[in-house]
Order: C-alpha cells, then structure tokens, then sequence
C-alpha cells in the first residue's frame, strides 16, 4: 500500500541526529540474523551464539553515537490468546537428524554438501539471542523495554 502510493521516501540518517528513536527489537534482530553480513552458516556446527551479531550490533550502535541517536529497542513479551507450546518436537527432530547427515558428509571429506546441510538448520530462536544483546545494551546504556504483551503497541 505504501510503496503503491509512493508514501515511503529514503532520507540520509543525519536528518534523526539529536533525536530520540524506537526501534523495534525482534524486527531488527530478524534482520540480523538475515543478514549475510552477519549470519554464520556453520552455527549449526559450532553451536553457541552467532559472534559476527555481536560485531553487528557494536557497529550499528557506533553509527547511531555518531550521528547522537538515541535509540529505544522495544521486545515483544507474550503474544496474546496463544497458548504457549512447550517446544516444536518436529522440528527439533528434524534438525538433529540435518545435523547428523551433514557431520557424516563432513567426516567422508564431503564438505560442500555438509555446510549446505549445516547452513539450512540454525535453531534458535530470538530468544536464545536477548541475553547477549541485552548485556551489550546494558554495557553501552542504551536503553530498551519488554512490552508486556506486543512491542508495536508500545
């Protein structure tokens, strides 16, 4: 609708300097995570967290200092009149079972098809990534809030 009608319009970032601005967190972890820049295609192999996200971060907080944005990352909290689903048992299966093919492609020296299979099963989920990012927020006094319920609504 907004590109339809040519409301959208592209302005440099130095037209929000001295300013205040929300950020919706989960979007902008989704894009992140996304992002060739900082997705790692063998986290399935490695596990733990993505380090390229927090370099990501880092820097994106570096540019909004320099032009004195002040952001505001606001998280969703529960989605409303959904039940909670203690875990998707499919998928978590699936993924194991990804994870176990592509390490038997590695070991027969399979390495191409094995980081296909690697890159095709990250899982986790925005989540698992709150604490780390929350820490750097904390360590850089940016501020951010959890809504209660949806962060758009805030």
């Amino acid at each position: 609708y907004l590109v339809e009608r040519k409301h959208l319009q592209t302005h440099p970032l130095s037209v929000l300097s001295d300013s205040r601005l929300g950020i919706d967190g989960s979007y902008y972890l989704q894009l992140l995570i996304d992002s060739p820049s900082s997705r790692e295609p063998l986290l399935a192999a490695t596990g733990g967290l993505p380090l390229a996200l927090t370099q990501r971060v880092e820097s994106d907080l570096r540019v909004l200092e320099k032009f004195r944005i002040k952001p505001v990352f606001v998280f969703s909290g529960l989605t409303p009149n959904k039940r909670w689903k203690q875990n998707n048992y499919q998928e978590q299966t699936d993924a194991c079972r990804d994870r176990n093919a592509a390490w038997s492609k590695y070991e027969q020296g399979q390495e191409e098809p094995a980081s296909k299979l690697f890159e095709g099963r990250v899982t986790f989920a925005q989540w698992d990534l709150w604490r780390m990012v929350l820490r750097i927020f904390r360590h850089r006094n940016v501020e951010f809030m959890i809504a209660p319920y949806i962060a758009w609504a805030q």
